[in-house]
């Protein structure tokens, strides 16, 4: 006897809306379904932009199981929040279940938390004349991060950069790096600051 399998087709379908802090509908934004169980068949996640209205439909064709949604729009200052850059350990993403008996979910996904941006010169402790640097985010770990704003505790170091007179690499009357006090902004925290270099 002969038994032919053919696998389950799933139809889940999420759809929804995106809306900021206040419960404003956010157009244009970016949302990410995160599935929960990896498998060979779905091993990255769907996005799909919001339309004019702030409402989003990834048209069906979710396997059923769970999912994390993540919403972006940087054009508006708000990063995505499932980057370790950016992630806030205290608020938890929204999470879809779709099976068999529920294969449909609407939800709503905020954007909350606005990256916060950091702005400044770097200058020469005495005169106070800018100087061209490079400015580097590490975590605790010193471990280089990356990113246009940022609200953890995290070190900057500025290296001081310019012609190389002296044949080495070195930049000749300044140290090759400074660190700063770590730093913790606030989401949408704004704030300015000089980082003074010293000559050797």
């Amino acid at each position: 006897m002969a038994y032919s399998q053919t696998k389950e087709k799933t139809l889940g379908e999420i759809t929804g809306s995106e809306t900021d802090a206040n419960g404003n509908l956010v157009p244009g934004a970016t949302v990410y379904a995160v599935p929960q169980e990896i498998s060979f068949e779905n091993l990255a996640p769907r996005s799909i932009t919001a339309n004019g209205a702030g409402e989003f439909d990834f048209r069906g064709g979710f396997a059923f199981g769970t999912y994390k949604l993540y919403a972006k729009k940087e054009s508006d200052g708000y990063p995505d929040p499932s980057d370790n850059f950016y992630a806030n350990p205290k608020r938890e993403p929204p999470t879809v279940e779709l099976t068999k008996d529920h294969p449909a979910s609407t939800i709503t996904v905020a954007l909350v938390d606005r990256a916060a941006v950091l702005t400044g010169r770097v200058v020469d402790a005495n005169s106070g004349a800018p100087l061209k640097a490079k400015l580097v985010f590490m975590d605790d770990g010193w471990k280089q991060l990356f990113g246009n704003g940022y609200r953890k505790v995290s070190d900057l170091i500025a290296a001081r950069e310019g012609r190389d007179t002296n044949g080495d690499g070195d930049v000749p009357d300044y140290g090759s790096q400074v660190r700063v006090p770590p730093l913790r902004l606030a989401p949408g925290q704004e704030m300015d600051m000089d980082i003074p270099l010293s000559k050797r």
